[in-house]
């Protein structure tokens, strides 16, 4: 029996990765003398399941189960049905849960995630209560806005939790001062409690998680970025000095040897905000690297103009192992740029990737990340960068398009993380003229500007229709990190994969149903282990 039990699903629908932030939160728990069970993998989990191990792990003992919202589906509270894909940005057919196809599971419309994208989780929330009435039902996580209106819930949480999280719990146990917490509790968003150090911080796996050594798993550096980007929501921005949220080396390097060591894991996403923020923590991190017996690789987020300034980096991100790489360039149109506080000329970012490519090669993919209906983006402006990408020389990989999006100004938003930009859209020419409570009139933006752009669906509709004239130029993404995650012969070794040509690799892709392989894989290397656990057998 556990006194917290959370639970959490994958950042990519029916693709096999951890959630991050519940394994973060539950490490903190068992350092400060609770034990936690973590609940990977909700998408997979149907009601019966569910009730079957809370069977076996809700005890008299048990202080709290605890939802993360995090890679749950968008939705607006009191409306029926949902969404699991960005506005406007279709992710693919295969990765949408709402499905009239003829199912061999009914997993799909059933499971733990489904039925809170459509607030059909009373049974959900209450069957905890009725193993021990005691026990306190508490959602967090970056989505937490988007389900208020449920009813069973204790408690939400919102922002960084860590420390929030551990003074709930003393409050529960009697380990602390006995505390009255309002329902949204959100005093210390950015876990700046001096009684908490991020910088000795690790996060740690347990038996209970069974770790496969071809999985990806996370990572973090540092957090918080030095940066204040108009379009960023994030809590920690706009730091002045980013050694105050960056890991000690010893401690980054102990958390590495120990993955490796225990589940053999050589794969991360380092989700820091920004990774190349500083050429110092390159170097620190270059120095972890070369004391460990083993090589990593990794996905993170590069800021490219960090890269013009500072070429040197690209060496860097090369020893240490990058293997996928974001930027979010948003726009070329320089005066758009600008506008949202990414000042260095499109000529300038474009020779830097180059550079980048040819620095890393062709087995490092580089992704590029823009927006539609950015404040002076005209559809001329954004059709030359279309044809840019379209370039033979061009050295993005992989470029996305999406929609500008906009969180409006409504009394229900306040506990939503806003932008810079968010909370200043009017003095840019954007209005929401929809005064209804649903969908359209939360996404449905107008501008009155000097451009052609001028409301949210002809933004939509260019992405969309950018991303089909695009899709011929992308490139497959070989040893994608996460189908490599899978524990499938062909996948899991991405190195190989790299090694295949497109045609023998697509022909792979062709024969899997990763639907379908999520679920196996996932009951087989993960739930049968679990429940065969908990039953102490």
């Amino acid at each position: 029996m556990f006194q917290v039990i959370l639970f959490t699903d994958a950042p990519y629908p029916h693709h096999r990765i951890r959630g991050y932030g519940v394994h973060r939160i539950a490490s903190e728990i068992r350092a400060n003398g609770y034990t936690c069970l973590v609940v990977d993998f909700s998408s997979a989990l149907t009601f019966d399941k569910y009730k079957e191990l809370l069977n076996l792990s809700v005890g008299p003992e048990t202080l709290m189960i605890g939802f993360s919202t995090t890679w749950l589906p968008y939705r607006l509270p009191d409306q029926e049905g949902y969404t699991n894909e960005i506005p406007g940005h279709d992710i693919g057919e295969e990765n949408k849960f709402n499905s009239n196809k003829e199912e061999k599971h009914n997993w799909r419309t059933e499971n733990m995630v489904a039925k809170f994208g459509n607030a059909e989780v009373d049974e959900w929330l209450l069957y905890p209560k009725s193993l021990n009435p005691n026990v306190k039902i508490v959602l967090g996580g970056a989505k937490t806005d988007f389900y208020m209106d449920l009813p069973h819930v204790d408690n939400f949480i919102f922002g960084i939790a860590e420390t929030m999280t551990i003074d709930y719990l003393n409050s529960l146990s009697g380990k602390g001062p006995r505390r009255i917490f309002n329902t949204m509790i959100d005093y210390d968003r950015k876990a700046h409690n001096p009684s908490w150090d991020f910088r000795k911080s690790q996060t740690r796996y347990t038996d209970w998680d069974f770790i496969q050594p071809q999985e990806t798993l996370n990572l973090e550096v540092g957090r918080g970025c030095r940066f204040k980007c108009a379009f960023c929501n994030f809590p920690l921005i706009g730091q002045k000095n980013v050694n105050d949220y960056l890991k000690f080396p010893e401690v980054i390097k102990d958390e590495l040897q120990k993955n490796y060591e225990l589940w053999g894991t050589t794969k991360y996403f380092i989700v820091d905000d920004t990774f190349n923020d500083s050429t110092e923590k390159l170097e620190m991190l270059y120095n972890v690297m070369r004391d460990l017996p083993f090589k990593i690789k990794f996905w993170c987020y590069t800021r490219v103009d960090l890269l013009a300034a500072k070429p040197e980096q690209m060496e860097l991100m090369k020893e240490l192992g990058v293997a996928e790489t974001f930027f979010g360039l948003e726009t070329f149109n320089d005066l758009s740029s600008r506008t949202i506080g990414k000042g260095m000329p499109a000529s300038k970012r474009k020779d830097t990737l180059y550079k980048a490519k040819e620095v890393w090669g062709d087995r490092v993919w580089m992704e590029g990340g823009f927006m539609i209906g950015l404040p002076h983006e005209t559809r001329a402006s954004w059709q030359s960068t279309v044809d840019w990408l379209k370039r033979d020389d061009c050295p993005l990989d992989i470029s996305t398009c999406y929609p500008l999006n906009i969180v409006k100004k409504t009394e229900r938003n306040q506990w939503f993380p806003t932008s810079w930009f968010d909370e200043n859209y009017e003095k840019f020419g954007y209005n929401f003229p929809l005064n209804n409570n649903d969908l359209d009139s939360l996404l449905y933006w107008e501008k009155d500007d000097d451009t052609d752009i001028k409301n949210f669906y002809e933004a939509a509709q260019i992405a969309e229709e950018s991303t089909a004239e695009l899709k011929p130029y992308q490139r497959l993404r070989q040893g994608d990190f996460y189908v490599s995650s899978f524990n499938d012969a062909r996948l899991c070794d991405r190195e190989k994969t790299l090694d295949m040509t497109a045609e023998e690799y697509q022909n792979i892709l062709n024969t899997i149903d990763f639907t379908e392989l999520y679920y196996e894989t996932v009951n087989r290397d993960y739930f049968d282990k679990l429940f065969k656990k908990l039953k102490g057998k």
